[in-house]
């Protein structure tokens, strides 16, 4: 846009668009303002070189577009703030409670019962749980038969064969079952406490500790037990 001669500046000023001076408040241009702006430049304009309408209002949509963004950056980060205030009120009410987290290594505890679940994707036949100890070696393998797409649980109580029971420790848990035919690896997840949560800075989102497995963020969880 070329530059301003004076009577057009006393214009700007007039409609309050020129730099303000000190203990003005400063205003927007609107609808009506931006019409008369434009008239204005129309009839005050160089004869000898007059200005391209496409020129003013190229300059008009750059101005409206970027105080356009402004508005919606604004707006974006006042809700990214609410989301996650409501996330971390949300992830408050987990303290002290079992979830269940994507995981193969669980803790089993003498007198309580060591709980999973394996995510299915699609219908599975055969579904066994195999449960190893810490040198590899499976001491108890659970049959939960044929499955449902969805979340299938399983609950150890330690026991393994001939009446013998586990130690308290650390185990693996693998789950493999039957998709037309073909045996597959599939996703287990384990049983864990929250003990707190923690609001990540710089967009980050809510971070859990759990009891035995570390962290885990709250888009992990899959249950809350």
């Amino acid at each position: 846009m070329e530059s301003v001669n004076k009577p057009n500046m006393q214009v700007l000023e007039n409609l309050g668009l020129a730099k303000a001076k000190p203990g003005m408040k400063e205003q927007k241009l609107g609808q009506e303002d931006f019409i008369k702006l434009m008239t204005t430049q129309m009839n005050h304009q160089d004869p000898m070189k007059p200005m391209e309408n496409g020129d003013f209002l190229s300059d008009m949509a750059q101005f409206s577009t970027v105080s356009g963004l402004k508005e919606i950056k604004e707006s974006f980060t006042s809700l990214s703030n609410a989301l996650q205030s409501s996330q971390a009120l949300q992830a408050s009410s987990m303290v002290g409670r079992q979830v269940l987290v994507p995981g193969s290594v669980s803790t089993f505890s003498e007198g309580t019962p060591m709980k999973g679940a394996v995510e299915l994707d699609k219908n599975i036949s055969d579904l066994k749980v195999g449960i190893m100890d810490d040198k590899g070696a499976l001491v108890k393998e659970i049959n939960l038969g044929n499955k449902p797409a969805g979340v299938a649980h399983f609950s150890w109580d330690g026991m393994l064969a001939g009446d013998k029971k586990a130690t308290s420790g650390n185990y693996t848990i693998r789950a493999i079952g039957s998709v037309d035919g073909k045996q597959e690896s599939l996703n287990t997840l384990i049983s864990d406490k929250v003990q707190s949560v923690s609001l990540g800075q710089g967009g980050q989102g809510v971070t859990l500790s759990l009891a035995n497995a570390g962290s885990a963020g709250l888009a992990d969880v899959k249950e809350i037990l």
